[in-house]
């Protein structure tokens, strides 16, 4: 039997049917969107466009006691692209599908990456605010671009603003990963991207020869150094990792070779040949201590070596309880009966730029015995799973702002 669309999901709906794909997001209609459901719940609001056409979204739940500290709650409205073709539903109709056991599919790209996160936000903040509840603290729901390719345009640049310095935050809540089995995570880490290019230059001759000196001669003992190391971090994780749910993935180095470039016709040895590697450095390492051996490594192979974000740092929050908002964390997590393991980020979120700042930040998503489907074909988000992350959401940002 069908049942009648609750009136959360629509807007939820609604709000995935907005194409904010890279690499041209309608940012502008997904700004438009939010300000909308900022004037319905009878939130405070404003638009940011720190860079044009990238419009980030700022809604305030007014605290009793404006002085203190303030939580934010933040989020990304942007979505990674799609490959059409192998999508059962298209990927921006949100379409609600009826399942054997009466539940509903959700299809659409950033169904859980991460637009399900910020209607849980705002679904959350229309129930306090609806019932008449009074919280201590300033609440912030933050909508930014960007968080795809990098935040710069986006968090990086607004945690330098005044609005930013204004909101005077506490803690920070921000994105989490949807759980496979019926164990919840938190990111309180990230790796740290450590994207490299090392580049070689060598003789270059006819390709009939046996030239001496070439570049590739040169990068080829460094990739495989780096070849061998990644075995080396793969063993680590199978030997630490636990029930098959990846969690332990940040808890080493991964390195990946993505890229390969050089020469221009096949009988001509190429004076300059480069190779990417894709590297998240975990916390666990030492960041400066790496990237030396990277230093090292080119300087041993004679090549050159360039670092594509050489201004991440390592980010990490301390799971301390005498931290009040982080003891209020976990009191929701127990008073659901919810069990959870700290993780570290195997990725990137804008979690880490907030970090810069000194503020403790948490990745959490409360959804749980769940698909992961982050960028993935055919993205969908169990309908019951968004109705149980708003009540999980209307616990955890009450006992946040009212944290003593």
């Amino acid at each position: 039997m069908t049942m009648a669309e609750p009136e959360s999901v629509s807007r939820f709906r609604k709000f995935l049917q907005i194409n904010t794909m890279h690499p041209t997001p309608d940012y502008k209609a997904s700004a438009e969107f939010l300000v909308s459901q900022a004037t319905e719940i009878g939130l405070d609001y404003k638009v940011l466009e720190l860079v044009k056409d990238k419009h980030l979204v700022i809604m305030k739940l007014p605290g009793s006691d404006p002085s203190l500290k303030s939580i934010m709650l933040n989020s990304h409205t942007d979505v990674v692209p799609v490959f059409e073709e192998f999508w059962t539903y298209p990927p921006f109709s949100a379409e609600r599908v009826q399942i054997e056991n009466g539940d509903y599919k959700i299809y659409a790209r950033g169904a859980q990456d991460m637009k399900v996160t910020c209607s849980l936000y705002l679904e959350a903040l229309r129930l306090i605010a609806s019932s008449g509840i009074k919280l201590k603290r300033n609440v912030f729901a933050i909508f930014s671009p960007d968080e795809e390719i990098g935040g710069e345009d986006g968090m990086q640049k607004f945690v330098e603003t005044k609005e930013f310095a204004d909101m005077n935050v506490g803690f920070d809540l921000d994105e989490g990963r949807v759980s496979v089995k019926n164990l919840n995570n938190f990111q309180f880490a990230e790796r740290t991207i450590s994207q490299v290019i090392f580049t070689a230059h060598g003789n270059t001759g006819h390709g009939s020869q046996f030239i001496e000196g070439t570049a590739i001669e040169k990068l080829l003992p460094l990739i495989n150094e780096l070849m061998d190391k990644r075995e080396q971090e793969k063993k680590k994780l199978l030997e630490i990792e636990e029930n098959g749910l990846n969690y332990k993935i940040g808890e080493v180095t991964s390195i990946n070779l993505t890229q390969l470039s050089g020469g221009k016709q096949p009988n001509v040895v190429p004076a300059t040949y480069s190779v990417t590697f894709d590297i998240r450095v975990t916390p666990n390492e030492d960041l400066e201590e790496f990237r030396d051996y990277l230093r090292k490594l080119a300087e041993k192979n004679n090549c050159d070596m360039t670092l594509l974000r050489p201004n991440e740092q390592r980010s990490i929050t301390k799971i301390d309880k005498s931290n009040k908002f982080i003891a209020a964390f976990y009191e929701t997590i127990e008073s659901r009966d919810i069990e959870i393991v700290p993780i570290i980020s195997p990725g990137a979120t804008d979690a880490r730029h907030v970090r810069t700042k000194g503020i403790p930040a948490f990745g959490f998503n409360p959804l749980r015995n769940h698909e992961y489907l982050a960028h993935a074909h055919n993205e969908y988000i169990l309908e019951s799973a968004f109705l149980y992350g708003i009540d999980v959401y209307f616990d955890m940002i009450q006992k946040l702002a009212n944290a003593d």
